[in-house]
């Protein structure tokens, strides 16, 4: 289907003012190169800014293309099977029997050191919001006094959730290790959910150990190719 432009360019007038547009461009351009505005230092600049623009887009399309399609090869090896959620359900019965919702604030460093410093300055007692906004390394909760939740058993990383859950409202955990980095952990609250059916809980179920499967193929293929991580490289 033709736009209105497409249209008015098939006519004769439309035609003579494409034709005219492209002769004046072309006479400035050559114009410019005669004059030497090429040869500009803020002409080439912006040409070479430019080629890393769309050199970085070209990297990051590649790179998103390739985990897009590899994904779904990886998703036939993280199936879960309806016995497997069957089987999760009967062990974890009681937690869906009782389910407590959990909810806490947290403090995540990306190394020891800066993680002793902020247990220092909670010690000393600052504020736990405020070192959360000096010290906090989370995006997605540092914003907002570092609060997490509510979350329930098994939706985040186990020795988290094992510090949260054992501790008294109110009360701040040590210094917690996790693939992520270092935490200090306030609990804020937890209160009893309803009871959860095993139609209900299936889905969540399904979720968490879809979650499993995957971090521990990550985890393999991390050991597999001695992948080693320094968190204190700077990000350009």
């Amino acid at each position: 289907m033709n736009t209105p432009y497409q249209e008015f360019a098939n006519t004769a007038l439309g035609k003579r003012q494409f034709i005219d547009w492209i002769v004046r461009e072309t006479i400035i351009v050559e114009s410019a190169k005669k004059d030497g505005v090429d040869k500009q230092k803020d002409y080439k600049q912006a040409l070479e800014d430019f080629k890393d623009q769309q050199k970085r887009q070209y990297e990051e399309y590649r790179d998103n293309l390739l985990v897009e399609l590899y994904f779904r090869d990886i998703q036939q090896e993280i199936i879960v099977q309806d016995a497997d959620i069957e089987a999760y359900y009967n062990v974890h019965k009681q937690e869906f029997d009782a389910p407590t919702a959990y909810t806490v604030r947290h403090i995540l460093a990306m190394d020891k050191e800066s993680a002793d410093k902020a247990y220092e300055e909670i010690q000393k007692g600052t504020p736990f919001e405020k070192v959360v906004a000096e010290y906090s390394q989370d995006p997605a909760s540092a914003h907002n006094g570092g609060l997490i939740g509510p979350f329930k058993k098994g939706e985040l990383t186990p020795e988290f959730e094992k510090a949260a859950i054992e501790l008294k409202i109110g009360e701040i955990s040590g210094i917690i290790e996790t693939p992520y980095g270092y935490h200090i952990i306030l609990k804020v609250s937890q209160r009893n959910l309803p009871a959860m059916s095993f139609e209900e809980a299936s889905l969540e179920i399904r979720r968490t150990l879809e979650r499993e499967k995957f971090e521990n193929w990550f985890d393999a293929k991390r050991q597999e190719l001695k992948v080693k991580v320094n968190y204190n490289t700077p990000v350009q």
